[in-house]
């Protein structure tokens, strides 16, 4: 198979297809299990994850609520039971379905990718969590931080979750390998994955390959994803240039170092107050 060795970053797709209805039905099985954090974590991590943006970020008191690639609503039907008003946006149709279904009191979900969504306005906080601002590329992701600039009120807050650089440095090092599954996320019928993996040093973006093999007609199909790394230096600079101020990181949604360490870290901006005249900013690091 010819193929190009040294893939430019998403020439080859957006993502793997979260918005077909068959794939995000299977993506939504790995966000309900239990025993894997793949795709969503577990209930009790999500729990304390909840108490800590209550707390922390919220200092208590109830706000209005965005969430930016909410997955099947499973941090904002939390949030709600504390007496927040929360939207979801995600693109994945299953999940919103899932989100709907739950009924949670003070929810709405709305169905559309977050680059073209309309967010809306006077938001206490707004999240994008579990390194989906990494899925994007970069000229997306600064978009994204405007757009959620615009839709906080003065002095809101944007919680920001992403993938460290080192762990998207991980993913383009991999080595190829393959798997046979009955099902997984790629298919509901018995089948062959070879992937294999890419690392654009300079661009710090990691692409990943995958040809789903049909065991019974031989069919292939090729899906990639590709991951965009930054550093913290990088972070800080798009924050500012969207408009943020009072940049702190921590390191994990409970504000804290986790028993065992993830491949994420946390990031808080603010929107100045009106009439504030802040102009200068010092990242900072939360609580440990």
């Amino acid at each position: 198979m010819l193929r190009d060795m040294d893939p430019e970053p998403w020439a080859e797709g957006e993502r793997v297809p979260w918005d077909d209805p068959d794939f995000s039905q299977r993506v939504l099985r790995e966000h309900l299990a239990q025993d894997d954090d793949s795709a969503s974590r577990p209930s009790f991590k999500i729990q304390k994850h909840v108490q800590w943006i209550q707390r922390h970020l919220l200092k208590g008191k109830p706000g209005k609520i965005l969430d930016l690639a909410c997955g099947p609503g499973l941090y904002t039907s939390r949030l709600s039971t504390l007496g927040n008003i929360c939207t979801g946006i995600d693109f994945a149709p299953a999940a919103i379905d899932y989100a709907l279904k739950l009924n949670s009191p003070g929810c709405r979900y709305i169905l559309e990718d977050v680059r073209r969504a309309e967010y809306g306005a006077d938001y206490d906080l707004v999240m994008n969590i579990f390194g989906a601002l990494n899925l994007v590329r970069p000229s997306d992701a600064r978009l994204i931080l405007r757009k959620s600039y615009a839709a906080l009120k003065p002095g809101g807050l944007f919680l920001l979750e992403v993938s460290s650089l080192e762990s998207v440095d991980q993913i383009g090092n991999q080595p190829a390998m393959w798997y046979s599954a009955v099902s997984s996320i790629f298919s509901d019928k018995p089948h062959l994955c070879l992937m294999e993996n890419f690392w654009n040093e300079e661009q710090h973006t990691a692409t990943e390959r995958f040809y789903i093999i049909d065991t019974a007609t031989g069919q292939v199909t090729h899906h990639a994803a590709s991951t965009q790394g930054y550093d913290e230096e990088e972070l800080v600079e798009m924050l500012e240039n969207a408009g943020f101020r009072e940049v702190t990181f921590y390191p994990s949604l409970t504000g804290r170092e986790e028993d065992v360490p993830g491949d994420f870290f946390v990031i808080s901006a603010r929107k100045p107050a009106a009439g504030s005249g802040y102009t200068g900013n010092t990242p900072t690091t939360g609580e440990k």
